[in-house]
């Protein structure tokens, strides 16, 4: 039995492992990954990319191509109910299309002054490909196809045994850190003895019929991504894969009556597409089915000494919002700069504590708020939706550990959306020129620290330098004024960030402030050493 060592082993091949490669790659950190499966996703499950998470993949260089084949559903919005898709009501259709885009521009405009990035709309089975081929080029190591056996930790590592499912050839990986990306039924969660609290099953049961088959002549031009078909007999939802001829139909069954998932064969599907359409000569194609159900349950630790989980082995939240599978790639983003720091001994192990401490909470915020949206759906009534703003749910949550100085007197608010340089929110985006180009502020952001100053920063750029070579890390100094590195485009620096033409921002990896001075102080020098030892876990300081 050969034995093999890399820094990162990550076991799952979906959204939020793949993601969790690239982000490594993106800090030089190697990495093995595994997936069970013999490819990626075939079922189109996970299909709206926030705003958010398309700032991600703007990061790894993929935002262009992402948009690119999201194209199909670009127009897509809103919901409309119906008896059968061919009752469909076309002054009706008119009237909801319209007050939809309304919406939806309303919306966009609000996006446009806090992002550079729209959300798109992309089935996993497009992304995956995606990621996989990004991972490629960069030459990760991936393998399909095989499966975790077991794995033990120690104080020195993880080790793991892996077996190649087509050969059953097994293998020894030693590994400094472990990912967990295995899914909602994670067996390293159940592993390590993890307990997940939550409601569980919240929206009942419910089996995806992947399909494919020409409804343009029902459709009349619509653009709708969510069809709620009224019919008793076929009751469920119609969702377009690529606003074409590929579709997934949603039908509930209830276990408490008896029902189960092997009621729905092929035979059965037909039927049912074709009651839920109106027809019954349709050429329809079956291409998956697939059950699910609409779940809120979080575990209560993201982490086990040396393991991690991202994604739905540490969360599952109802669909409504959105938020589910761009989460689990938040979650990867949180933990990828912390694992690199450390695994480069430039932090301490304990900075590895703070992405439990950062993304369990928001992701408790995130799976209440997506609960919340499928009990008004459901006609349950929730009140506390209006305190709480989609946008801010999206972006303007804010991180509170070790890893971020905080401010006194810092409240946060989730009734509106506030991005101001507050540590602990992510870093506020404007547009800047920069040699010669147009850029965000969110492209300085990535790979290393970035210390954002007014225009006369050498005090800053002296300290950035000190601190930096003392502690073995990189620290990007940027100043913003007409004869500085970035000149702004539009708006003013120090009323986006809230502070002084002498103060300074400290921006991590991840995007998130982690510290600012909204004052000029006298020695920087100290000042941010203290600050960056505090933050890299290195030292207990008083800031």
């Amino acid at each position: 039995m050969t034995h093999k060592h890399t820094p990162v082993l990550i076991v799952g091949g979906g959204l939020s492992g793949l993601t969790s490669a690239l982000f490594l790659a993106r800090h030089n950190i190697d990495y093995l990954l595994i997936e069970k499966h013999t490819s990626t996703a075939i079922h189109p499950k996970a299909g709206g990319i926030t705003f958010r998470t398309m700032e991600l993949f703007r990061q790894l260089g993929l935002e262009s191509a992402i948009r690119t084949a999201s194209k199909p559903l670009e127009h897509i919005r809103g919901r409309i109910a119906v008896e059968t898709l061919q009752n469909i009501d076309l002054a009706e259709l008119k009237k909801v299309e319209s007050v939809q885009k309304a919406t939806d521009e309303k919306i966009a405009k609000r996006i446009e002054k806090i992002s550079p990035s729209k959300a798109a709309s992309c089935y996993q089975t497009e992304i995956e490909p995606i990621l996989l081929q990004a991972i490629e080029q960069r030459k990760g190591h991936i393998r399909f196809n095989t499966e975790l056996i077991e794995y033990q930790q120690d104080d020195l590592g993880v080790t793991a045994t892996i077996r190649d499912r087509e050969t059953g050839t097994e293998e020894i990986i030693q590994s400094d850190y472990l990912v967990a990306a295995d899914g909602a039924k994670s067996s390293i969660r159940k592993h390590a003895n993890i307990p997940t609290t939550g409601r569980g099953v919240i929206g009942g049961h419910y089996m995806n019929i992947h399909f494919r088959a020409n409804l343009s002549h029902f459709l009349k031009g619509s653009q709708f991504g969510f069809y709620q078909i009224l019919n008793p007999e076929a009751f469920g939802a119609l969702i377009t894969v690529n606003n074409c001829d590929e579709w997934i139909y949603h039908v509930a069954y209830d276990p408490s009556k008896g029902q189960c998932p092997e009621d729905f064969s092929e035979d059965e599907c037909y039927k049912i597409i074709k009651k839920a359409i109106g027809v019954s000569n349709l050429d329809i194609a079956i291409l998956s089915i697939l059950p699910w159900a609409a779940v809120e349950k979080t575990a209560t630790c993201f982490w086990d000494k040396r393991v991690f989980l991202v994604g739905d082995a540490a969360h599952l939240m109802p669909p409504t919002g959105g938020f589910g599978s761009n989460t689990g790639i938040q979650d990867a983003h949180n933990l990828a700069w912390k694992l690199a720091a450390v695994i480069r001994k430039q932090a301490h192990p304990r900075l590895l504590q703070t992405y439990h401490d950062e993304r369990h909470h928001v992701v408790k915020e995130t799976t209440k708020y997506a609960s919340d949206l499928l009990f008004r759906a459901m006609n349950k009534g929730v009140s506390n939706l209006n305190n709480m703003d989609h946008l801010a749910i999206t972006v303007g949550y804010k991180y509170s550990s070790g890893a971020i100085i905080e401010e006194k007197l810092n409240t946060h608010r989730m009734d509106r959306l506030e991005l101001e340089g507050q540590p602990g929110t992510r870093a506020p985006h404007m547009w800047l020129k920069y040699q010669d180009k147009y850029i965000t502020t969110l492209d300085l952001i990535g790979e290393n620290f970035v210390l954002l100053t007014g225009e006369d920063n050498r005090c800053w750029r002296t300290a950035a330098e000190d601190v930096a070579s003392h502690l073995g890390i990189f620290i990007n100094v940027y100043g913003i004024g007409s004869e500085s590195d970035l000149v702004e485009c539009e708006g003013n620096w120090e009323a986006v960030y809230n502070v002084s033409s002498q103060g300074a921002v400290l921006i991590r990896p991840d995007g998130f402030v982690a510290w600012r001075t909204k004052e000029r102080i006298l020695n920087p020098n100290l000042i941010l050493k203290q600050v960056m030892t505090t933050i890299l876990g290195q030292e207990s300081e008083t800031i």
